[in-house]
């Protein structure tokens, strides 16, 4: 089994390496996975827009606990690996938004505090990491280890 540091290393690149996440919701009955755009902070925190009232979004409301993965679609087969998190999000409330905006950079859209507030169609959201795992690339078989980054 490869060292946790090597393997926090692994995840971190991983992490740097990717601009989409796939987080994973619960909350209207069934499952539901999203595909979306991260900017993340120093502490591995991830910030993501969407619409207010989108399914994953709304879902948010009723159960904040979900799951994320980060990985490369674009690895040869059997040469992958991917971070897997578990976690809270959240919709970011106003007095949230300016630290969230240091962290939160795109050219989509307006990055400003005013942009996120009132009936604005895209809200800022915060994924709150709890537990990380990653594959460790020395087994013979697949196979997950939490990790601390």
């Amino acid at each position: 089994m490869m060292d946790s540091k090597s393997l926090a290393k692994i995840a971190k690149e991983i992490i740097d390496g990717n601009i989409y996440l796939t987080l994973a919701t619960t909350g209207e009955g069934k499952s539901w996975a999203a595909p979306l755009y991260f900017c993340k902070d120093n502490h591995y925190n991830f910030y993501f827009i969407s619409s207010a009232d989108c399914r994953h979004a709304r879902e948010l409301k009723i159960n904040p606990n979900v799951a994320w993965a980060i990985f490369n679609s674009q690895a040869k087969e059997g040469q992958g690996n991917g971070v897997q998190i578990e976690g809270k999000a959240y919709q970011l409330s106003e007095k949230d938004l300016d630290e969230a905006l240091k962290w939160y950079l795109t050219t989509f859209i307006p990055c400003t505090k005013e942009y996120f507030l009132g009936q604005n169609f895209y809200k800022l959201f915060k994924l709150v990491p709890e537990k990380f795992f990653v594959l460790d690339p020395t087994e013979p078989v697949d196979k997950r280890v939490e990790i601390k980054l």
